[in-house]
């Protein structure tokens, strides 16, 4: 039986935020404020800055600062046509870094409610693979070919099944119309900058995430509420829509369920735990049985525990929208129909995300390898910023390191500070070297080096300090 889903909005100040339920548990969750600041899906003028052979791809100058990655294989024609200084379209495939620019392609693409119309393309039809039915996949392919031209295709989308001829060739005159309008503005536009970007953050959440599974929309705003029953007139698919008072991310404990999602162990109701560890490179989950005793032996309670975390880490990894490569180290089990009976888990519960998931298997040492696609950033990445002090690693240098290195300086300036002729010296110190820089080792430096020590634990760096010399 499916999940029945419900579809939180709220707005707090200006900014509205969407929280998609899943039986009562979240699901996914967007900012407007962030998924505004993303440029995938943007349509570009670019202008090439740079060809680099070595890498096959060319940097192009879009606008935004950083230069984007264009390859050669995403280019339309022949590369060796294009030389630094062309002029081209381009649109954004993925997200960049902090130290990258975004993946650009100038094969274009624009979704709507049940098509992705690709201009300049002799690809064969695309139907979501969630669209089951033989017969009706071979009626849209027939749909299909009586309205397509030469030259374009179009990607049916889940909504699309069961769609009216009509109604496709309805929406594919709209969107030639759009391109239309994006090819006269790159035409009389000189300077990089963008010429197409998503207009409404509310209508592209619906379009993106709305589904038959989807029963209710609930709203705290009473402005949000009209346009939702306004905007669901156009969509094939009309749940219901409900307002209430208050802030409906408190009433269906939303903030609590956020918190959850940022912490690196996440409780299993069964009693084990996944533990969540990041890299830019690759993604690394351990699961533990820890208080978990269900089973008649240790294979049995392994399989157990392993069922649970197979279905939490689909969930967490589209909730916190973690992509790349993914490594995930179950807890040993011998049994082989055991191993097939997580990948398959994780392949059912995958059908639920949106992004790709690629399931690879187990590898000889016993660690399941899994792919996401990778478009945007994490979730973790646009609601934290970097520690300025561990710098991400999460670690601080060990007080008594610190506290050595300090001891080291003053004495190593003894003979300065003696030819100065220092009086005082003050240190200031974080809170954490107090039980190093005691009382009776103040003394000690003040007779070594003949003066008067002032220490105080206010600095707000743990991995330093500040010593001022006063004559």
């Amino acid at each position: 039986m499916d999940e029945e889903k419900t579809m939180l909005v709220s707005k707090a100040l200006e900014e509205i935020r969407i929280a998609i339920l899943e039986e009562d548990k979240l699901s996914e969750i967007f900012f407007e404020d962030f998924e505004t600041d993303r440029n995938i899906g943007k349509i570009f003028l670019g202008i090439i800055e740079n060809r680099v052979p070595s890498l096959e791809a060319f940097f192009v100058n879009i606008g935004l600062g950083k230069n984007g990655f264009l390859r050669y294989r995403d280019v339309l024609d022949d590369p060796n046509q294009y030389k630094v200084g062309d002029k081209i379209l381009v649109q954004v495939r993925k997200d960049g870094g902090t130290r990258k620019g975004p993946q650009l392609s100038m094969q274009i693409s624009l979704p709507g409610k049940y098509l992705v119309y690709i201009p300049n393309s002799n690809e064969s039809i695309g139907i979501s693979r969630k669209i089951l039915q033989e017969k009706e996949r071979i009626r849209l392919r027939q749909v299909a070919k009586k309205i397509l031209i030469d030259n374009e295709s179009i990607i049916f989308r889940t909504n699309s099944e069961g769609i009216d001829e009509k109604e496709v060739e309805v929406e594919l005159s709209e969107m030639r119309k759009m391109y239309n309008s994006i090819l006269q503005r790159f035409h009389s536009q000189k300077n990089p900058g963008v010429l197409y970007e998503e207009s409404d953050f509310l209508e592209y959440i619906l379009r993106e995430r709305l589904d038959s599974k989807t029963k209710k929309i609930i709203t705290d705003d009473r402005q949000i509420f009209r346009k939702l029953k306004k905007s669901l007139k156009g969509f094939e698919l009309k749940p219901k829509v409900e307002f209430v008072r208050g802030d409906v991310f408190q009433i269906h404990n939303i903030y609590h369920q956020m918190e959850e999602i940022f912490t690196k162990k996440i409780e299993l109701s069964g009693g084990g735990t996944i533990t969540v560890d990041r890299t830019e490179a690759l993604t690394a989950i351990d699961v533990d049985s820890a208080g978990n005793l269900e089973g008649k032996n240790i294979e049995e309670t392994s399989f157990i525990t392993n069922m649970e975390a197979a279905k939490e880490i689909a969930r967490q990894l589209k909730l916190r929208n973690i992509g790349g490569m993914i490594v995930v180290d179950f807890i040993d089990m011998k049994d082989s129909s055991h191993k097939k009976t997580i990948i398959n888990i994780l392949k059912e519960e995958s059908k639920k995300d949106k992004s790709k998931v690629t399931i690879l298997g187990f590898t000889n040492m016993g660690l399941l390898e899994i792919i996401r696609k990778r478009t945007t950033q994490p979730l973790d990445t646009n609601v934290y910023s970097q520690c300025p002090l561990c710098h991400g690693t999460g670690k601080i240098i060990a007080p008594s390191l610190v506290h050595g290195r300090l001891i080291k300086e003053l004495l190593s300036s003894a003979k300065e500070i003696k030819k100065e002729k220092i009086k005082v010296i003050e240190i200031n110190a974080f809170h954490n070297l107090s039980g190093y820089l005691t009382p009776a080792l103040t003394e000690e430096l003040e007779k070594q080096l003949n003066v008067k020590l002032e220490v105080s634990f206010n600095w707000l760096n743990p991995n330093s300090y500040n010593i001022k010399y006063k004559k």
